[in-house]
C-alpha cells in the first residue's frame, strides 16, 4: 500500500507542476482583425504554444481539462480583441445586453 501512496504523491506533484506551467503561459500574437484567417492563425499559434509548453505533462484528465479551458479562454480573448478592433475601425460602438 505504501508504494501506491508514493506513486499518487508523485502524480500529484506532476499535476501541480503542469498546472503551474499552464497558469504562467504568456503568448504574444498579432493578427489582422479584418481577416478571419489571420485571427484563426493567432488562435492556432497560442494553442501550439500551450501544447509545446505542456508536452511532457499530458495525459491526466485534470491537466487535459485545464489545457482545454486555457485554450478556450485565449480563443475568447483573441475573438473579443478582434471584434473590438474591428468595431473601432468601423466607427461603431459595441454594447452588451
Amino acid at each position: 500500500m505504501r508504494e501506491h501512496a508514493e506513486t499518487l504523491f508523485v502524480a500529484s506533484e506532476d499535476i501541480a507542476t503542469a498546472l503551474n506551467l499552464l497558469e504562467s503561459i504568456e503568448v504574444e500574437v498579432g493578427f489582422d482583425s479584418d481577416d478571419p484567417e489571420s485571427i484563426e492563425q493567432a488562435i492556432l499559434a497560442v494553442e501550439e504554444a500551450i501544447d509545446t509548453r505542456l508536452r511532457g505533462h499530458r495525459g491526466d484528465a485534470r491537466v487535459e481539462s485545464a489545457i482545454l479551458r486555457v485554450k478556450f479562454d485565449f480563443r475568447c480573448a483573441i475573438l473579443e480583441q478582434a471584434a473590438s478592433e474591428y468595431a473601432d475601425a468601423m466607427g461603431t460602438v459595441q454594447t452588451l445586453h
